[in-house]
């Protein structure tokens, strides 16, 4: 049996993301940590008796073989913070998640669309609009509610893009339900499914804040589709400012319920306004870099998807290789190469950006 079972076991037992910190910092040997797993280890780890009887009893009670299927079934990636492939954003994050599960693959860089669930047949078109033109350089991410969330990633299908669906349950339920035709068309085609929740887990509201942050987190921008007041979409937004991300919306009807939050948000210069989807590509520079992009030869491969990674984001030597999945050595060498021949530079945060 795959050892990470036994990870996703003890997760489902109730061992929660900052608990499995603790356990697997130095050694990540979840079949032996599994099988100890008593009254006296648990008590080690600071639980109290009625939790720790629970824990036991949920234990007692997994059946191994069958959570095991459940992940081969629905081809679930499995991934630790200590994985490669483990998303370098998040791990910036306040609460780290220590496992992902995911169907599919996770692509960088991110754009988020966020917005109400009442959307309107305006911010709809505001979708049909942006969404074809911003994936060609970033990956769709949106957060599975009901119309904006969906819709962003029902146009994200529809134009063969890559997007990627954050949920706030298990990740084999398909909530809400009519979504399910969509959920499938995601795996299928063009798309990823996160989750950070254990198997079986069912939405609740608590869920709703941490889905939002990892959106917020794996996301280069954020573009906000609507908002209420209080709403969840609005405190996205908020925490993408707190998180230095870049916030876009566009302006409408002053007197429309659903605007007037993203109206605000220009008003008091936390959100640029966006008429067209240049606008938002112009701020990372895009344009700019695609007319001079003919212009430049590459001796190899690697080094145009250096090039190409530094149109998006400036990033440091690490985020380089880890994002290219490249020796340190290497991308040494690549950087030096692009840097004589004055085609990026090292900017004052010591990060590499393009001329």
């Amino acid at each position: 049996m795959n050892e990470k079972v036994y990870l996703v076991a003890l997760h489902k037992i109730w061992i929660e993301h900052k608990k499995l910190f603790t356990i697997f910092s130095l050694n990540q040997n979840y079949k032996d940590f599994f099988d100890k797993l008593d009254y006296e280890l648990l008590s080690k780890l600071w639980y109290k008796s009625e939790k720790i009887n629970s824990i036991l009893k949920y234990k007692s009670k997994l059946d191994l073989l069958e959570l095991e299927q459940m992940i081969s079934n629905l081809d679930v990636k499995i991934i630790t913070f200590f994985d490669e492939n483990y998303p370098f954003l998040l791990k910036n994050i306040f609460n780290i998640p220590f496992l992902l599960y995911v169907r599919w693959n996770i692509t960088s860089p991110g754009f988020a669309f966020i917005g109400s669930r009442n959307i309107s047949s305006y911010w709809k078109t505001v979708i049909e609009n942006f969404v074809p033109e911003i994936w060609k350089y970033f990956t769709i991410i949106s957060g599975w509610a009901f119309w904006c969330d969906s819709y962003s990633h029902e146009i994200s299908i529809k134009n063969e893009v890559k997007t990627i669906s954050v949920i706030w349950t298990w990740i084999d339920i398909n909530y809400p339900v009519w979504n399910k035709k969509l959920y499938d068309e995601i795996i299928e085609k063009w798309g990823a499914i996160i989750s950070i929740f254990p198997f079986w887990e069912k939405w609740n509201p608590y869920n709703f804040p941490i889905r939002n942050e990892i959106v917020a987190w794996l996301s280069n921008g954020i573009f906000v589709v609507e908002a209420r007041e209080k709403s969840g979409s609005l405190i996205t937004a908020k925490l993408g400012l707190d998180l230095w991300k870049d916030i876009f919306t566009v302006p409408w009807d002053i007197f429309k319920q659903n605007s007037i939050w993203c109206n605000n948000l220009i008003y008091s210069s936390e959100a640029k306004m966006v008429l067209k989807p240049n606008d938002v590509l112009s701020e990372y520079n895009i344009l700019n870099n695609l007319k001079n992009k003919s212009k430049i030869s590459f001796n190899d491969n690697i080094e145009k998807l250096i090039y190409d990674k530094l149109l998006i984001e400036p990033l440091n030597i690490d985020e380089i290789a880890i994002k290219l999945d490249l020796e340190i050595s290497l991308t040494l060498l690549k950087i030096t190469i692009l840097e004589l021949s004055w085609i990026m530079k090292k900017n004052e945060s010591w990060k590499y950006e393009i001329i």
